[in-house]
């Protein structure tokens, strides 16, 4: 038979299945344990062959989801996710999804856990319909993810733990993460989440709207939102997997999510350079909000690959930009999609990153990639972004909108920069930018359109293309005439205009340095900048400094002819402001043929500015081979003016020039005259001297154009200004002396200015001025015909016939005006100079000498002697127009000269350097007159030769020779420098003559001689003169010279030799005290004498040698002499003291030095390697040698010469140079000391640079071997010297700072000396305030000292030292701090102490470990110390050291010091002890914990000390530690026992301490009965008896609070009272002892402890007790008393004062005692009674008789008790009122003695003064009449009912009733308050039921 198909056996498995289910569908348990079994089997059938089967399964299943809606039931999660992993089936795959996701939030917790790697597994590589559900399923199961500590060991494994370990998977994962961080909740579709598609949404949200609804069971998105990002930030993922999902997190709205994805960010290792990952940024930036975009623009920023992506970077701007108004752009929020633009401030930021990202590929791109494409466009649209801001000028912008502005310009010039854009745009881009800056009013924004025109200069480089320079030109000149308010202009570019001239047009272009000229001087208010923009475009060094060779220079042809010819460029300056069009076309016309057609208006100053460049521009040209460097323009004048080669060159130039540069330099010469003419002085002067100078040099043919202008120079001649004099007679000279005027022109011109010459004797004023003109004009006239043509000037002798009678005398001028003088003067100096002769009385023109020595000598030595230069220079010419000299006949020529000779000998006395240089100069033209070069320099036209005209005297140049040299081996120091000066001169300015050239040798002799002078400026001279007679002699010559300088300099050569007369110093260089001084040798010996020293001669001596000797040396290596050197042999020897002498305090000898080594030695490195050791050991010798030039000179070559050089080149002098330089750095000169200094820190520098370059090195540690020792080392911060020992600290500090591992040998050694100089580097400041300062203040210094140790550089060095602390270093540093410990003295020694020890324990603690034990039984006496920081800081030491020291350890210590606390005599010691305990409890809780089994009952204890701060430092450690009375009853015992220790002390205040903690105790044990109800009666029982003891103390401050703690002792220790009776007796005994106490303070809280005590026992009656005790203190009678009551009485006297005296607080007391030390029992079952025996005990024993019913008035209600009333017996009698009326004991007595209590009561309520007291008072009153209106009528209500008494007594009732309700309404009535008269209302309407 066949068996059953199997289809059909699995039709049977499903039916099977079916039955059991339903079986038990109504137990859930066994439901569950089913499914748990069948389910996933039964899901597979879902996938069957057959369809039958399929339907079934898929039957059972639907049918299925019904029985599993209880909560309980919990499906197989694990298995069917197996099964999902496991099969194919898209259909088995959805069913196990749907079951999996039912019960996935019905696992626990760990249980969801463990799933996460089975879902995560594979997921990646899912690409079924059903991943999506799995997904869903992942986010729920992140909930219970707990992820570890970031870069933990769990962190690293997580990856593999959470199943990602495929980088499929884990790329999946993040990819959807990220996703999920752009959906939106409630989105359907992409358009509710940008940067989404429709199916990524339907992926995320499973097509369901309930997914993320958890209201619905779904789940939230911001919650899972965070999870994801937390888990993406985890080491579960790459940085590449989660790069781009974390910059989804971070672009969030929300900040717990930002945060994940702005840490990711900053953390990724991923590489920008990516081009697939940067081009998915710009897809995503293309598809996401702004906050996306922003944040991706921000990376782009920083890739470079990103700048080559030309077509994605111009999408980018259009979509930001151009788009953006059009774009849907809404910010990422949960909730529904607005298609609203970016706007505000989130467009402000997207505007600002987009244009970051800009510049940056602006920037960037140009380089990676051909830019040209986007460029154009870029700059575009940037354009068309600012414009549409408003352009020029903008709207009304934001300071943001303005940044952006800012930013749009600057890139536009990045752009530009690097982009070749067509040449058309460039250019309209450039005149866009200079619009923009000349009208964009936005300060802010010029800065970066300055900056774009700038950026757009290396565009147009020179040479330009002739179209575009012109181009380019007319720009430049339009806008540099713009100004301010013309043109729409709000600012001039002028600065611009003249840096794109000077950058963009080549130096040679005319018009540009126009520009340049302009920007100088064309405004008078011009800025600095513009001007120094213009000055630099004009200054030919700036344009070649880069390119020497490269020297063209503009043609100063062009110049001239466009400067002052041809009509500039239009530059909108024709017009000036306030003139119409007709008026500038007149002034154009009137202007066509002059100079200053371009120079309108305030531009004329720039005229003379134009003039003065050509001129030098044309200098320039001519000297080519000038060597132009900064400030080469002041060389330039001083050569044209003083080298007669130069002066030579120039006119070479000039003359070999065609018709051309006639022209031009006629042009120059015509302006210059124009501008002479005009009447601005500064104008005029300027073109006076520019025209004198190019005229000096110009061509007879050029000069033959001017001299029609000759007429127009006499306004300047006769000008009242002397400078525009002087040039104008030289001017008047140079063209009216011209060869081509005929001889009656130059006749008239004569006549013309003698005319105004004869006026003399009566001018004044501007007419002085004039005759003063004539004559040096005169003067000029004559002297220029003979330089014109020294021949023709012999056929005008007519003109010089009668100069005798034209030219006054000067010794008839002599009572004239000194200008009058000097005109003179000067003008006989130019006729004499040309050899003209002026007889004063014979026209016949013969010498005589007395009238000459009358008419000229003698006044003219007369002004020489006053050091007048002008004079001196005529005498000097004076003898060139002499005839008949040097012949040897005795004429009176050659007296003459001999005489003038003689006087200016004479001159040497003066004391004027520059005066004896004119002398020199004068004595050179007397001589050699025409053949010095001196004379030569006054030829300022182009002259025939004239050197033969008047030759030298050969007679007079030798005998002046003999006599100088004669004269510089004097020893009187004036001629000796007078003498070296004039031979100076004579070299100077005759070297080629042959007189001289043979004597060379004997200058050489001199000056040589010379260099010993102790005046620098005759050794300067001597300098000078040796190289010229060098430059001149042959070689002979030249090798002797090198011999005698290097004899001199190494002190081989002549020594000093001296007679008496030899004066040795200056005088006053060396006072005596009476007002004279040593000068010579003679004083020398004499002063010796005077004084009985004979060594004075050898010191004095010795000091004058050194003098010479140093004066010298700064003489060396000037002016050349260091050529000389440089080519002789050098000897080694030479070497050392040289280069210590490159270093010498004087800085002429260091120049001098400089130049010597520069010239000796071509290899300086080769040559100190070579001698090194020779060096180093005189430096080491000479450095403590006696002079102290010498000692600093050391220092400082030392410091240079170890500079740079490796350790092994000096090891072995290591030592030896810190032994000096510390020893030197105690030197009594301050200069010393300062190189000293200098050097030391060379040393240390040097040694720490070692260090932080290679600490382990050999060299490194070799360096520390040498330097640590000595530096540790009396020598170093030991040292007695307070500046040693500051520098050998500063140094270790370094060396702490840098040594690491290397310092370890020395730590030992060092930390215990760092600590000790804390002390000692204290300030002595400190110390003596701190001694001076009281208490209070001492503990503020304190505090300042140890802020001042925390901060202090030497403890950051213990700090860096402690850093390389390791087991080794532990051994021999442990003893070695112990030692400073027990041995440090001063305050801060101590504080780094205790902090060395804590950085021990807490960074160190396994090396620290085994020494803990010892250092914690140190502590034990430190934190005793009685300095408070000290003691403190030790303290938390301690406190740290307790981390790991071992258990035993700890435990002595704390015995030690709770033993330490109960030992103590005074409070000083237990304040110490408080602050270790409080250390401990702060900085080591943990281990605080592990005791506090001893500790927090110490504390408990100790919080009750009598001293404030040892109680509130033990209160601070028990409030952290335990803080309730919960912790109290833990610890009972172990307090207990610390009390009765502290009891058993001899120590009051420990006693005291020690009750005050038990009742606490007690307190604490009572108050937790009360929270947990039920009272400990163990507790009870054994705080008893340390209680008793405590209570039975004498009273002490405090003791009360025994008292507050004894009643509620009695109430929760009822259960013992009641069982036995000697206890309850015992109690009530000391109740009734402690109210009997005698001390007033204590006696009131006393009796309140006794009336709680009798309201606690209920089962006595104490109210005749308490009467007997209390009576005696009730009586306040002022008769008795008259003081009790004085606070009363000024109550009432003033309401706002209230409160009771001590008596009357404890008559109060007494009052509350009786009041309610009534039985409560009893008070409940017959309150008649108790009121009754209150109110007799208050009558009786106040009055001290038995109280009777017809008393008028109760004894409290006395005056003398009114504010015991209104203060607290209002309250009191309420309460007890109160307490009667709410009895439920029956009616007992009559009405009558009701009505007698009720009416006692209210007695004592002063119904009749209604108004006294406060309204709270008055309320109290009322609430207490209230109370016993309630009594009355509850109680007259029970004797109605059950006796019928109302009737016998109605009538006096009634009586009472209307006297109360009297009394009632008339308070009423009185009563303000509107409370208060709402409470009488009320008795009244209670009284009116009684």
């Amino acid at each position: 038979m066949a068996g059953p198909s199997t289809e059909q056996r699995e039709l049977d498995l499903i039916e099977k299945v079916d039955f059991r289910i339903l079986g038990v569908a109504n137990n859930e348990e066994k439901l569950q344990a089913l499914l748990k079994t069948y389910l996933p089997p039964l899901l597979l059938k879902a996938g069957s062959e057959h369809a039958s089967v399929r339907t079934k399964a898929i039957t059972l299943c639907q049918r299925l989801s019904t029985f599993i809606q209880p909560p309980s039931i919990v499906l197989p999660v694990a298995a069917l996710l197996d099964q999902y992993k496991s099969v194919e089936a898209p259909l088995i795959k959805h069913f196990d999804l749907i079951f999996i996701q039912h019960s996935v939030g019905r696992l626990e917790p760990f249980e969801r856990r463990k799933l996460i790697p089975k879902v995560i597994r594979g997921i990646g590589s899912d690409s079924g319909p059903s991943v999506s559900g799995l997904f869903n399923v992942l986010l729920r199961l992140l909930a219970d993810l707990t992820l570890p500590g970031r870069g933990s060991k769990e962190d690293t494994s997580l990856r593999e733990d959470v199943g990602l370990a495929d980088s499929a998977d884990a790329k999946f994962v993040a990819t959807w993460f990220g996703k999920l961080l752009l959906l939106r909740s409630n989105a359907t579709t992409s358009n509710g989440s940008p940067g989404l598609t429709d199916e990524d949404v339907k992926f995320l949200t499973l097509g369901k709207p309930d997914t993320w609804n958890p209201a619905s069971k779904g789940l939230g998105l911001p919650e899972t939102r965070i999870k994801v990002a937390g888990f993406l930030a985890s080491g579960a993922f790459t940085d590449e997997e989660r790069f781009i999902p974390a910059i989804y997190a971070a672009s969030s709205s929300d900040s717990r999510v930002s945060s994940f994805g702005d840490d990711m960010l900053k953390r990724t290792t991923v590489s920008l350079e990516d081009s697939a990952l940067v081009r998915r940024l710009f897809e995503a930036h293309s598809k996401l909000p702004a906050p996306y975009r922003i944040r991706i623009l921000g990376l782009l920023s920083k890739s470079e690959i990103s700048t080559t992506f030309t077509e994605e970077i111009l999408a980018v701007f259009q979509r930001e930009v151009t788009d953006n108004v059009n774009s849907s752009d809404a910010m990422q929020l949960d909730g529904p999609s607005t298609t609203t633009a970016t706007t505000g401030l989130e467009r402000t930021k997207i505007y600002r990153a987009l244009f970051e990202f800009i510049n940056w590929a602006a920037r960037i791109g140009p380089k990676k990639t051909d830019f040209s494409k986007v460029g154009s466009s870029l700059i575009g649209l940037l354009r068309e972004f600012t414009e549409l801001q408003g352009w020029p000028k903008p709207r009304s912008l934001s300071l943001d909108e303005t940044t952006l502005r800012s930013r749009a310009y600057e890139t536009i010039g990045v752009l530009a920069k690097g982009t070749a854009t067509p040449l058309e745009e460039t250019n309209a881009l450039v005149e866009w930018l200079f619009r923009s800056l000349a009208q964009d009013p936005t300060p802010d924004v010029v800065v970066n359109i300055d900056g774009a025109l700038s950026s757009l200069t290396s565009i147009y480089q020179p040479p330009l293309d002739p179209e575009l320079q012109s181009y380019l030109l007319e720009i430049l000149m339009h806008y540099m005439g713009v100004a301010e308010g013309t043109a729409g202009a709000v600012r001039n570019v002028r600065h611009a205009v003249t840096k794109w001239a000077n950058r963009c047009l080549p130096f040679t272009d005319v018009w540009a340095r126009w520009i340049d000229i302009l920007a100088i001087a064309g405004r008078r208010d011009e800025r600095s900048d513009v001007i120094e923009e213009g000055q630099r475009g004009l200054d030919p060094w700036t344009h070649y400094v880069n390119n020497a060779e490269l020297r063209t220079l503009p043609d100063w042809r062009d110049m001239a002819t466009a400067f002052f010819v041809t009509p500039a460029p239009n530059m909108g300056l024709s017009k000036d402001p306030g003139q119409d069009d007709e008026e500038m076309e007149d002034d154009s016309s009137a202007l066509n043929n002059s100079a200053f057609r371009n120079f309108r208006g305030h531009d004329n100053l720039a005229f003379t500015l134009a003039l003065d460049y050509c001129k030098r521009i044309l200098f320039l040209t001519a000297l080519k081979d000038f060597k132009i460097e900064p400030g080469w323009a002041r060389p330039l004048e001083t050569l044209i003016h003083t080298d007669e080669p130069s002066r030579r060159t120039i006119r070479a130039y000039l003359r070999s020039v065609d018709s051309d540069y006639e022209k031009s330099l006629l042009y120059l010469l015509a302006a210059a005259l124009e501008g002479m003419s005009k009447e601005n002085i500064a104008v005029v002067g300027q073109c006076a001297q520019t025209f004198v100078d190019i005229a000096s040099f110009a061509p007879r043919s050029v000069i033959a154009r001017l001299i029609d202008h000759s007429p127009d120079l006499m306004s300047l001649v006769t000008s009242d200004k002397k400078e525009i004099r002087t040039m104008g007679a030289k001017a008047y000279g140079i063209v009216a002396a011209h060869p081509a005027l005929s001889t009656d022109s130059l006749a008239q011109s004569k006549a013309a200015l003698v005319k105004i010459t004869k006026t003399m004797d009566t001018a004044v004023g501007s007419e002085l001025n004039a005759v003063e003109g004539a004559f040096l004009a005169l003067a000029h006239l004559l002297s220029r015909l003979a330089y014109y043509s020294p021949k023709r000037s012999e056929d005008l002798q007519t003109l010089y016939a009668d100069l005798g009678q034209i030219f006054p005398t000067l010794d008839s001028v002599s009572s004239a005006s000194m200008g009058t003088q000097e005109a003179l003067i000067e003008a006989y100096t130019q006729l004499w100079t040309a050899g003209i002769q002026v007889a004063p009385d014979d026209s016949e023109r013969n010498v005589n000498k007395s009238s000459i020595i009358k008419a000229f000598i003698g006044p003219l030595v007369v002004h020489a002697k006053k050091g007048n230069e002008k004079a001196i220079a005529a005498l000097g010419r004076l003898p060139i127009s002499l005839p008949g000299v040097d012949t040897d006949s005795g004429s009176d020529s050659d007296a003459i000269l001999d005489l003038v000779l003689e006087k200016l000998y004479a001159l040497h006395e003066i004391k004027q350097t520059e005066v004896q240089f004119a002398v020199g100069e004068a004595i050179t033209a007397a001589i050699a007159c025409w053949d010095a070069a001196a004379v030569q320099l006054t030829v300022d036209v182009d002259s025939d030769n004239t050197r033969d005209t008047i030759p030298k005297r050969p007679r007079y140049v030798i005998k002046t020779l003999e006599k100088i040299l004669a004269d510089c081996k004097t020893t009187k120091p004036s001629l000796l420098k007078a003498s070296g000066i004039w031979l100076f001169c004579i070299i100077q300015h005759c070297s080629h003559i042959e007189e001289v050239q043979a004597r060379l040798r004997q200058c050489q002799v001199a000056f040589t001689r010379l260099l010993s002078a102790r005046d620098e400026l005759v050794q300067e001279t001597a300098s000078r003169g040796l190289a010229l007679v060098y430059e001149k002699g042959d070689l002979e010559l030249r090798s002797e010279l090198t011999r005698d300088l290097v004899a001199t300099f190494t002190g081989t050569g002549p020594q000093l030799k001296v007679d008496e007369e030899t004066e040795l110093f200056d005088a006053g260089a060396l006072p005596t005290g009476e007002g004279k001084s040593i000068t010579s040798y003679k004083d020398i010996v004499n002063l010796a004498n005077e004084v009985g020293d004979q060594s004075l001669v050898y010191k004095f001596m010795s000091l004058a040698a050194n003098a010479a000797t140093w004066s010298t040396r700064s003489a060396f290596g000037r002016f050349g002499l260091s050529n000389i050197l440089s080519e002789s042999e050098t000897d080694p020897k030479l070497y050392p003291k040289l280069y210590r002498y490159r270093f010498d305090p004087n800085q002429n000898v260091q120049k001098s030095m400089n130049d010597i080594w520069k010239a000796l030695v071509k290899d300086s490195n080769a040559v100190l390697e070579a001698h090194f050791d020779a060096i180093m050991e005189d430096l080491l010798k000479s450095v403590l040698g006696k002079e102290w030039r010498v000692r600093q000179a050391s220092c400082a070559a030392i410091s240079d010469l170890i500079s740079g050089r490796p350790f092994q080149k000096y090891a072995k002098y290591y030592k030896d140079i810190w032994t000096a330089a510390l020893r030197v750095l105690d030197d009594v000169k301050t200069t010393v000391r300062q190189a000293a200094l200098h050097l030391c820190i060379a040393l240390s520098t040097t040694l720490v640079r070692q260090l932080e370059e290679s600490g382990s090195t050999a060299s490194a540690k070799a360096m520390m071997n040498e330097a640590l020792p000595f530096l540790l080392s009396d020598k170093g911060i030991e040292s007695g010297v307070e500046d040693v020992k500051i520098f050998a600290t500063i140094t270790l500090i370094k060396i702490a700072k840098s040594g690491g591992k290397s310092l370890n040998p020395y730590i030992p050694m060092m930390v215990p000396r760092l600590l000790g100089i804390l002390s000692t580097i204290e300030p002595d400041a400190i110390n003596y305030h701190y001694l001076r300062a009281g208490e209070g203040n001492r503990e503020k210094i304190d505090r300042i000292r140890s802020a001042m140790v925390s901060q202090s550089p030497i403890t950051e060095a213990i700090e860096n030292c402690m850093r390389s602390v390791d087991r080794d270093v532990m051994n021999e540093l442990a003893p070695a701090l112990e030692a400073a410990i027990k041995g440090a003295v001063g305050m801060p020694t101590k504080i780094g102490c205790n902090r060395v020890l804590t950085t021990l324990a807490t960074r160190h603690t396994t090396d620290f470990a085994p020494y803990a034990s010892r250092f914690l039984q140190i502590m034990e006496k430190q934190t005793l110390d009685r300095n408070d920081e000290v003691s403190q800081g030790y303290a938390r030491a301690t406190a740290y050291v307790m981390r790991v020291a071992p258990d035993e350890a700890k435990q002595r210590f704390v015995d030690r010091f709770v033993k330490l606390y109960l030992d103590s005599e005074d409070e000083l010691r237990r304040q110490k002890v408080a602050d270790v305990t409080l250390a401990l409890s702060k900085n080591s809780p943990d281990h605080f914990m592990a005791l506090e089994g001893q500790l927090l009952p110490f504390a408990y204890l100790a919080k009750h000390d009598t001293d404030e701060y040892v109680q509130q430092a033990f209160e601070e450690v028990w409030s952290k530690h335990a803080g309730s009375s919960l912790t109290v009853t833990r610890y009972i015992p172990e307090i207990v026992d610390l009390v009765s220790k502290s009891l058993n002390t001899a120590q009051w205040a420990l006693k005291h301490a020690g009750a005050l903690a038990i009742a606490s105790a007690v307190a604490a044990v009572t108050s937790a009965s009360d929270l947990s109800g039920q009272v400990n009666l163990e507790n009870i029982k054994a705080v008893w008896p340390t209680f008793d003891k405590s209570l039975a103390l004498k009273t002490f401050t405090g003791k009360e609070k025994l008292l507050d703690a004894f009643p509620n002792f009695v109430s929760k220790s009822k259960a013992l009272w009641q069982k036995d009776a000697q206890f309850a007796e015992q109690l009530k005994k000391i109740a009734i002892r402690e109210a009997k106490r005698n001390n007033d303070d204590y006696r009131p809280h006393a009796f309140r402890c006794l009336r709680r005590f009798a309201a606690a026992r209920d089962d006595l009656s104490m109210l005749p007790e308490i009467s007997s005790i209390v009576t005696e203190h009730l009586d306040l009678s002022e008769e008795e008393h008259p003081d009790a009551m004085d606070v009363d009485k000024s109550a009432r006297n003033d309401k706002s004062r209230g409160g009771l005296d001590a008596k009357g607080q404890t008559a109060w007391a007494a009052i509350e005692a009786m009041a309610k030390g009534y039985n409560r029992a009893k008070m409940q079952q017959n309150p008649l009674e108790e009121l009754r025996a209150i109110v007799s005990v208050l009558e009786e024993n106040a009055t001290g008789k038995k109280h009777s019913s017809k008393e008028s008035q109760p004894y409290i209600a006395g005056a003398q008790f009114d504010a015991i009333r209104r203060l607290h017996w209002y309250e009191c009698a309420a309460e007890l009122l109160e307490q009667a009326a709410k009895s439920d004991g029956s009616a007992s007595g009559s009405l009558e003695e009701y009505l007698f209590v009720v009416k006692w009561f209210l007695s004592t309520l002063d119904l009749d003064k209604a108004e006294t007291g406060t309204e709270d008072q008055r309320l109290a009153r009322t609430k207490a009449v209230n109370a016993a209106l309630l009594l009355w009528k509850k109680q007259a209500m029970l004797l109605l009912s059950s006796k019928g008494q109302g009737q016998v007594h109605a009538g006096q009732t009634a009586g009472a009733k209307d006297a109360i309700k009297s009394a009632m309404e008339r308070a009423l009535k009185e009563e303000r308050s509107q409370d208060v008269q709402q409470k009488w209302r009320e008795c009244l309407s209670l009284l009116d039921q009684v």
